[in-house]
């Protein structure tokens, strides 16, 4: 056990509270081949080493929800599939997939684990005292040490970034990351929004195929696994002809109307004036300007005039996105 220290031990080293996440576990002998037939994502990629993306579908190919998911041992060893997924969903989602258990040997257990995004443009010193080299994990790899998981996430604006699990009844002291800086919930999440990584929330459940909003090209859908809810619309938008939508990045300036830049609320095109060309997916306010995600048709972002809430609404200012949005078979 590491030797932890009792106040701050670095301001450039940040925190934050993720309490609009939570974890829950699938485990059971039938576990890994029943969320094989659930999920977009190939269950065999989710190791004790490395976390995958995934979305959960319904029948007509909408995303229901999406989710961080690595695996890791119980007390007694057997493998366990932890997700992370975000807390408004959470219950509704495991009552909806308990309906397909029928008499697979299948456990869902909601996990009162502490969440936490840690990041800081260097994270080397950190790493020296937990004894970890965090400073070179790669994104999606998790390790585990005293009780603490860590997953690297996708490096943003020059930051290093993880997300700290574990639980607070089980240690006798508080995890390590939190004697870092603490910040507000918003700061993590505009650069959660500039990394490209879409959540599902209540607001836009089922609003999107999970092509639209990139889940193609960020891996957190597999084409070779076999049958899924939704995997027809999913293959038929992969295989036939060009995608017409795609999620963006955009920041605007000047509105923090919480009510302007909600999940779900319409994004307009000033060289469309017939209807809407998408809707946000997520956003947050953060030092005076709103982060947002958000799937629009591709002519819109040729046109780049585009506006929330309304033709008239705030000018949306794109942000490039730090992957390639092409179809990842003609990827070069």
């Amino acid at each position: 056990m590491i030797s932890e220290p009792q106040e701050h031990i670095d301001d450039t080293l940040f925190q934050s509270d993720l309490t609009h996440f939570t974890v829950f576990s699938v485990s059971g002998a039938d576990a890994a081949d029943f969320l094989q037939g659930q999920l977009t994502q190939d269950m065999t990629l989710a190791t004790e080493n490395h976390a995958v993306l995934s979305a959960y579908c319904s029948p007509k190919g909408r995303v229901l929800a999406s989710f961080l998911i690595w695996k890791d041992r119980l007390d007694d060893h057997e493998p366990v599939f932890r997700f992370l997924v975000r807390s408004d969903i959470a219950e509704p989602l495991l009552k909806r997939l308990r309906m397909y258990v029928m008499r697979s040997k299948v456990v869902f257990t909601p996990e009162t684990l502490a969440i936490k995004g840690i990041w800081s443009y260097s994270i080397e010193e950190l790493g020296k005292r937990l004894e970890l080299d965090l400073q070179q994990m790669p994104a999606w790899q998790v390790t585990s040490k005293d009780g603490c998981t860590w997953i690297a996430l996708p490096d943003v604006a020059g930051n290093k970034r993880f997300i700290c699990i574990y639980d607070p009844q089980a240690r006798s002291q508080e995890c390590f990351c939190s004697l870092l800086s603490h910040k507000d919930t918003a700061q993590w999440d505009a650069l959660e929004i500039l990394s490209g990584t879409p959540w599902i929330e209540k607001n836009n459940q089922e609003l999107f195929i999970a092509q639209s909003i990139n889940f193609d090209v960020i891996n957190g859908i597999s084409f070779t696994k076999g049958c899924y809810p939704g995997q027809e619309v999913v293959a038929r938008s992969h295989y036939r002809g060009t995608l017409k939508r795609r999620m963006a990045i955009g920041i605007v300036a000047n509105t923090t109307d919480p009510e302007i830049w909600q999940p779900g609320k319409d994004v307009f095109d000033a060289q469309d004036t017939n209807e809407p060309c998408g809707q946000i997916v997520n956003g947050t306010v953060y030092d005076g300007k709103v982060y947002l995600l958000f799937e629009t048709k591709l002519s819109a972002l040729e046109h780049n005039q585009i506006s929330i809430g309304s033709l008239e609404g705030p000018k949306v200012e794109l942000v490039d996105i730090p992957y390639s949005l092409e179809k990842p078979e003609i990827r070069k």
